[in-house]
């Protein structure tokens, strides 16, 4: 699915997605485009080489994902494009996606300084926000031109991460209440569940980080200063995002530690039972080991005053037993 804005000389804002109006745009003195390609099909990747001239090898990474965050200058190194452009690919989140599949969705971004191409394989919250308000108020999407555009759709992807922090700070709270409280053997694997979500998301934010600081750092000609500094506000955002994952990390080492421990203790408590049943235990065997002997000459053997004295023995025993465990504490 093809969808575009391009804002005329004029300040006209035209919708069409055909390759004479795309061709027409990239050309025209003045002339902005924004190009969306939401999960595109063959004829459509086509555009990439046939209207905008990209690089084969950046159309290629367009093509596949698992890409990692990054950002390629291709103002040099692709002679047979006419525009300078660079190549960039973020992750953005999604919290029923991250949920069930553990991963972020990937777009990848064509920026020149009069056009932005995005490409991404599913619905893309983030992009669908930003078209709603253009349709709402077409002049919102290309006014304030591309590298406004481009900061619009980072700073969405990177607002969105806040729930998914939300979402993991909730569930490293339940599971150090179960972990201390309710140490069963299915919650090993949801902390080590929960360990590989982190681990995921911390190897996508931290690159993405990157990608953001070199923008801020001028090495992008077609974002200007006036604009770097909205893309600074984002980069402090991707830190905090970034710290908080560190610190969700230790927190589950936390929780696998509070987890090892209550099953230690646990297991303590119920061997410290067993060894008082046995030390209570081992008087009443010695005394009834000895009375089960066959000898007569044992006193008090076949009598029944015999028999009573030895239960009451034993009975004292455990009572004597029992009071000195409570008195030191170990029941």
């Amino acid at each position: 699915m093809l969808r575009a804005f391009t804002r005329s000389a004029d300040g006209k804002i035209s919708r069409q997605t055909d390759v004479g109006s795309l061709h027409r745009a990239l050309y025209e003195p003045g002339c902005l485009l924004w190009l969306d390609m939401e999960n595109p099909l063959d004829h459509e990747f086509e555009l990439l080489a046939e209207v905008f001239q990209f690089h084969p090898l950046a159309i290629e990474d367009s093509m596949q994902y698992a890409q990692r965050p990054k950002i390629e200058n291709y103002a040099k190194t692709d002679t047979d494009c006419p525009f300078s452009y660079f190549y960039m690919v973020f992750h953005g989140p999604d919290l029923k996606t991250f949920k069930e599949n553990l991963r972020t969705k990937e777009l990848d971004i064509f920026m020149s300084e009069r056009f932005l191409v995005t490409i991404h394989e599913e619905a893309f919250l983030s992009i669908n926000e930003v078209i709603t308000r253009g349709e709402e108020e077409p002049r919102f999407v290309l006014d304030q031109g591309v590298d406004m555009l481009l900061y619009q759709i980072i700073d969405r992807i990177t607002d969105h991460y806040q729930p998914i922090l939300d979402y993991l700070e909730e569930a490293l709270d339940t599971l150090e209440d179960e972990a201390l409280g309710n140490p069963k053997p299915e919650l090993l694997n949801r902390i080590a569940m929960k360990k590989r979500e982190l681990l995921n998301l911390r190897r996508i934010v931290g690159p993405q980080r990157e990608v953001v600081a070199r923008i801020t750092r001028g090495e992008v000609p077609f974002v200007p200063e006036s604009t770097r500094i909205y893309f600074r506000d984002v980069g402090d955002h991707l830190v905090r995002v970034v710290e908080m994952v560190e610190l969700y990390r230790d927190l589950v080492m936390g929780a696998r530690d509070i987890y090892l421990s209550s099953i230690s203790n646990h297991l303590n408590q119920i061997m410290k039972t067993l060894t008082i049943i046995s030390v209570i235990g081992l008087p009443l065997t010695v005394v009834t080991g000895f009375f089960g002997m066959n000898f007569d000459a044992i006193p008090g053997l076949h009598s029944p005053t015999g028999f009573w004295t030895a239960v009451t023995f034993m009975a004292i025993v455990v009572t004597t037993m029992l009071w000195l465990f409570r008195k030191k504490n170990w029941l």
